[in-house]
């Protein structure tokens, strides 16, 4: 994406400077969203404690599945301890009958991340947390940079949970796109694994039966699969132009913006842009799946007697999703993981060709 700025009115702010005070929340317009969401800037322990006790009461969290079962347990240590190994993938546990009245769990928390060279070695900055539920549209920029540890280790006004322990229950789904580089810098720094853990990248992929040789940037899939006005696509890219502005080295900035006590406005907008669409992203590709994606379906005992050829697919392309997904995350426990490869893992030379202009930015 270029540097230049491509408009002269903020994607959210408009003329009007942004409140970064925790307590403020400020209405947003953004695209594609059937209500104004709100979002707030977390940058104290109460406001903290605030959005914790938001994500309990608005968010259903459901009984144990039987395949999360089969997640492995870790003893919670940051990058470099060597007592920090998987167990057992394995562990006892009753099946639940009938099977085939499992909730459907229907993703309520959108993650995103921004820092300095974001992973294990670098710095996470800012933590990005969306919800969507029926009541409530908000985006919470949790400033990871200003909290430090207490971010993931805060505990709720029950004195329940704290924000690390929500992240880690593998019952409540979370959505990410391309989650690498987010969970590394999470169990590298905090020590904290991300569990029920769906990546919006591996959807776009599954809904083009495997999809190109390199992998899509999340600009390129908004841009592509949803269908937005030349009005929003603008919006969109003129928040995204002017946030590079200011963290982007090569058009001017610096990443240390990312760590400013009072966010910029243009830094706001920038972070909340992506994870405002990523609830819309995420029902087209559902949709496009047969609205099959679920952290109940990675079963094995998933039946296919019954299921037309359609379903069949779309039920082998959604555990191909959860399973692909969850070993994304277990590559922060790789002493060597650096980042990945943008080369798609799923990519059949037979049925597609190379597509170059994927990774746009």
């Amino acid at each position: 994406m270029s540097c230049s700025d491509s408009s002269d009115i903020g994607f959210f702010h408009g003329d009007s400077p942004a409140p970064t005070d925790a307590s403020t929340e400020t209405t947003l317009t953004a695209p594609l969203q059937p209500t104004q969401p709100v979002y707030t800037v977390v940058n104290t322990l109460e406001a903290l404690k605030a959005c914790l006790d938001d994500i309990l009461r608005e968010t259903a969290i459901p009984p144990k599945l039987y395949s999360q079962a089969h997640s492995p347990r870790l003893t919670n240590r940051p990058y470099g301890s060597t007592q920090t190994q998987p167990i057992s993938l394995s562990e006892p546990t009753s099946i639940p009958s009938p099977l085939f009245n499992l909730p459907k769990s229907t993703p309520e928390i959108y993650l995103d991340a921004e820092g300095i060279s974001l992973s294990r070695s670098g710095e996470l900055s800012i933590l990005i947390l969306h919800i969507e539920t029926a009541t409530l549209s908000k985006t919470y920029l949790i400033h990871v940079h200003l909290l430090g540890r207490r971010t993931f280790f805060t505990k709720t006004t029950n004195g329940r949970h704290t924000l690390k322990s929500l992240l880690e229950d593998n019952r409540l789904p979370k959505v990410l796109f391309d989650c690498r580089m987010d969970s590394d810098a999470l169990f590298g720094q905090f020590g904290v694994l991300i569990g029920g853990v769906i990546d919006l990248q591996l959807m776009c992929l599954a809904t083009q039966n495997g999809g190109p040789k390199h992998l899509p940037s999340l600009g390129k899939c908004l841009s592509t699969d949803l269908r937005m006005t030349m009005e929003e696509h603008h919006r969109i890219d003129s928040a995204k132009a002017r946030g590079q502005k200011f963290w982007r080295p090569k058009c001017g900035g610096s990443m240390q913006r990312f760590n400013d006590n009072q966010l910029h406005p243009d830094i706001i907008d920038y972070c909340i842009v992506d994870a405002a669409c990523l609830p819309t992203l995420f029902a087209t590709y559902n949709a496009a799946l047969g609205n099959q994606v679920s952290l109940g379906r990675l079963d094995h005992l998933w039946p296919k007697v019954g299921c037309s050829a359609d379903e069949e697919e779309a039920l082998k392309w959604v555990n191909k999703i959860l399973d692909e997904s969850r070993r994304r995350v277990l590559r922060a426990l790789e002493p060597n993981f650096c980042g990945g490869t943008a080369r798609n893992i799923w990519w059949n030379p037979r049925d597609e060709y190379d597509n170059n202009g994927w990774n746009d930015y």
